[in-house]
């Protein structure tokens, strides 16, 4: 078996959006019918990993539906599992970019990542927009990613341990921005809208409580607040 690695350089920060489109419509030029996305930062657990997905993928898409399949996500630094938002049925919601695997039919039905977007929940997009579709996003359970979320770390509150991801305040802008455009868009899904709400109300308190550069980062919070009111999408602020 021959494989073959192509190296695309932009000539300047695109945008993650764009550059996963660049992408997928490279593979779909060589005529692939799936592809698998990585971030720099992720290691795969074993050399089965590809293998697993399509075992999943094969097993569970045998209505069709199936869109997106992810792996299990282990955190690179502290070792802590992951989570992805679930419905109370234990439904996936929504996905992470790096590590899933997507068959490129899906994009042809769909349509490519949002650009406006341009960095942070360009994923989570992607995901609803598969759902609101009917689509599936499911777990390959043997399939095993190291990823970086932020730089991760464990705090106690009383007795309550939580963790907290450090995301610099340009990040912080984007996030924001970019969650609450998604929250107005598809405010029907209730689970998602829920789970979001509840997650961006944890994310200020532990900036308050245990992170740095708070100032820094609830200012460009509340320029993501007043973006996202305004519609603004795009750059807005280099990287």
């Amino acid at each position: 078996m021959t494989f073959v690695c192509e190296l695309i350089r932009n000539d300047c920060n695109l945008g993650i959006a764009t550059a996963l489109n660049i992408g997928v419509g490279r593979a779909v030029s060589h005529g692939n019918r799936q592809a698998i996305f990585f971030d720099q930062d992720s290691i795969v657990g074993d050399q089965q990993y590809v293998a697993s997905m399509l075992e999943t993928y094969n097993a569970r898409n045998q209505s069709g539906r199936v869109a997106i399949v992810v792996p299990r996500y282990i955190d690179r630094s502290s070792g802590a599992a992951l989570p992805l938002a679930k419905s109370r049925d234990g439904r996936l919601l929504t996905s992470i970019t790096s590590g899933s695997f997507v068959p490129l039919d899906v994009f042809k039905t769909l349509g490519l990542h949002d650009e406006s977007l341009y960095i942070d929940y360009v994923d989570i997009e992607f995901s609803l927009r598969c759902r609101r579709a009917g689509y599936l996003i499911v777990e390959a359970p043997r399939a095993i990613l190291r990823h970086s979320l932020g730089a991760l770390t464990k705090h106690r509150l009383g007795a309550r341990v939580f963790t907290s991801t450090h995301h610099n305040s340009d990040r912080r802008y984007f996030i924001t921005r970019n969650r609450l455009l998604l929250m107005r868009t598809y405010w029907r899904d209730w689970p998602w809208f829920i789970h979001e709400l509840r997650a961006f109300s944890l994310e200020l308190m532990k900036i308050v409580l245990v992170e740095r550069s708070k100032r820094d980062k609830l200012r460009n919070i509340a320029g993501g607040i007043v973006d996202a009111y305004r519609n603004r999408g795009g750059e807005r602020i280099a990287l």
